[in-house]
């Protein structure tokens, strides 16, 4: 692919920043070559024929997803990584495979035709889902299957470890396998039409420092490789041809960037405190292993949320205890001495597991999900109780349950952990006796509630997505009112106040794990309402650990008083963004800069 002239006139094309950083250089346009897939029938004689081609194709494709992680293990901390074990899941998952197989004997077409349209459907079906987690899996189906394909054919691989020279590369979509392999000598960053915070891509770009915007929708057409961009892995900017003035305002801007920087960076072993003495404890969110290491490196006390839904997807029996076991305990030893708070279960509904034997639903999100679906399973829940409970000899390990509504599931699950208890006993296996037991405010019921469910709780973690989501009636996904999501709306505000109330007067914590604990400008409010623990994005933590050590809780507490008798959502984001310009200036200019 040859380099273009790039015209003059400057563009900026807005998108989601998952990995910071600036850098300036030539784009690469990566349009990865695909392989044609004709539609051609085969001989009853030659179907063994295509049975062997595809075995062939198969095993190669393990050995390359076995080799990848070699390329970046040292990066990631890790020989293994598990992103690339999910992709080996996707390669022996029995229902993609069988399906191949049986239509390749019923329908009599080449092989090549047969996998292209079930792993498509495949895909489709995963990234139709509300559920993020499970949408972006769709990616990893179709990154296996594309390398199958090109297996298949004899095609290249390698084209992001051939680059002319430093780059940034811009694509309609990045496989992790892309990101792996590139050559961190020449791309300076990248920007991708697809993707979003949580993508197994974004993760891999932050563990090896790769500056990443993604969510630039339909900009591959309009942009040649050989033009000039700057890349801003902060605001999530990709600006094309960029200005001289955006090129000063950028080079003072970076000045400051570095200092702030420097300072974020020295905080790293230093404790969350603001400045009159209130320790706060800020956690990461994952769903993997190998985040710790970001988590760490970012200075988080510990996982504040450990997702468990990347052990049940693609798979068409659910793990299995001793699986669970070793998943649970790997991340409690890595985190050690700090606290992993892990999450039971949050599937059902929309989200597909065992091969999709759920029933569709009308209207899923208040549906069969949550708590609720593993209390209709409630083998499938124990084994996934007793696994917990083993790796809490650990000893640094608690326990939550999602999507609580009402007391009655709280006992009904509390008695399932307590046959559990008993059977660990009788058969000699260790578990700490102690663990805590939390429960997931994420229903407004819940919030409501709050004083009645924590006569049964040890902590409670606010939910803060959903319970927004829940409250006011909107749904971050759709378009059309993605808009009036509002973490400042009045009522948001008075549940947060009503949970954390009800956990002081039971003399138990409450912690937040949404996206309002990763954004500063919202923390000095969750603070002032009484949460005294924050879980996020590992790469959010020195931003909030900085603010939280630049003001007071006295401070704090004031903030909050004046924002509740705020009318509007509006209104209190105004106040909040005004607080956190007077009290950390140089760390707004950083993550939320006027210009450019």
């Amino acid at each position: 692919m040859s380099d273009s002239e790039s015209p003059k006139k400057e563009v900026v094309y807005r998108g989601i920043a998952v990995s910071p950083g600036v850098v300036r250089g030539q784009v690469y346009v990566y349009r990865p070559q695909e392989v044609a897939i004709e539609k051609r029938s085969v001989r009853d004689d030659d179907i063994a024929g295509e049975f062997v081609r595809l075995e062939q194709a198969v095993i190669k494709t393990r050995q390359q997803l076995i080799e990848i992680p070699q390329h970046i293990g040292k990066e990631m901390g890790n020989d293994k990584p598990g992103i690339f074990d999910a992709h080996l899941l996707v390669l022996d998952d029995p229902m993609l495979m069988e399906q191949v197989f049986k239509r390749l004997k019923t329908e009599k077409l080449n092989v090549e035709f047969i996998l292209h349209e079930v792993a498509n459907k495949y895909a489709q079906a995963l990234a139709k889902l509300q559920d993020t987690y499970l949408c972006e899996r769709a990616a990893d189906v179709r990154d296996v299957s594309r390398r199958i394909l090109r297996n298949l054919a004899g095609a290249e691989h390698d084209e992001l470890q051939r680059l002319p020279g430093p780059r940034i590369v811009l694509a309609q979509d990045l496989s992790p396998s892309d990101t792996a392999l590139m050559d961190r000598t020449k791309v300076l960053g990248f920007a991708a039409e697809m993707g979003s915070r949580t993508s197994h891509t974004a993760i891999l770009a932050r563990s090896q420092g790769i500056p990443a915007v993604v969510g630039l929708h339909e900009i591959g057409r309009e942009i040649t490789s050989g033009q000039e961009a700057l890349l801003d892995g902060y605001t999530g900017l990709l600006i094309v041809c960029p200005s001289q003035e955006t090129l000063y305002e950028y080079g003072q801007i970076e000045i400051r960037w570095h200092s702030i920087e420097d300072r974020l960076s020295s905080l790293r072993h230093e404790p969350a405190c603001t400045r009159d003495g209130c320790a706060i404890r800020l956690g990461a969110n994952i769903e993997l292993v190998e985040e710790i290491k970001t988590a760490v490196e970012h200075g988080a006390q510990g996982v504040g949320l450990y997702r468990t839904e990347f052990l049940f997807v693609n798979r068409q029996e659910f793990p299995t205890e001793d699986e669970q076991v070793a998943a649970y305990s790997n991340v409690a030893r890595a985190m050690k001495p700090h606290e992993v708070i892990i999450r039971t279960l949050d599937a059902g509904g929309d989200k597909v597991l065992r091969g999709g034997e759920h029933s569709r639903e009308a209207n899923p999100f208040l549906g069969w999900r949550g708590i609720r679906f593993c209390l209709d399973q409630p083998e499938m829940f124990k084994t996934q109780l007793r696994a917990i409970l083993r790796a809490s000899a650990e000893g640094n390990i608690k326990m939550m349950y999602p999507m609580i509504s009402d007391l009655q599931e709280v006992k009904r699950a509390n008695e399932l952990l307590n046959v559990c208890r008993e059977d660990l006993r009788r058969e000699g296996k260790p578990f700490n006796e102690q663990m805590e037991v939390g429960l997931m405010i994420e229903v407004p019921g819940a919030a409501m509630i709050a004083d009645v469910l924590a006569e049964h709780a040890a902590f409670f973690s606010i939910g803060t997505n959903d319970l927004i989501q829940y409250s006011i009636a909107v749904d971050r996904g759709n378009e059309r009112v993605a808009h009036l999501y509002a973490p400042t709306h009045p009522a948001i505000l008075r549940l947060i106040r009503n949970v954390v109330a009800a956990a002081r007067a039971r003399n138990i914590w409450a912690g937040v794990c949404g996206e309002m604990a990763g954004d500063p400008v919202m923390v000095p409010l969750l603070l002032g309402l009484g949460v005294n623990e924050l879980s996020m994005s590992a790469v959010a933590v020195p931003a909030v650990k900085y603010i939280i050590r630049s003001m007071s809780m006295s401070d704090a507490q004031a903030l909050a008083e004046q924002t509740l008798r705020c009318g509007t959502a509006g209104e209190t984001a105004t106040q909040l963004e005004n607080f956190a310009r007077s009290v950390a200036p140089e760390l707004m200019e950083l993550i939320r800069p006027n210009k450019p």
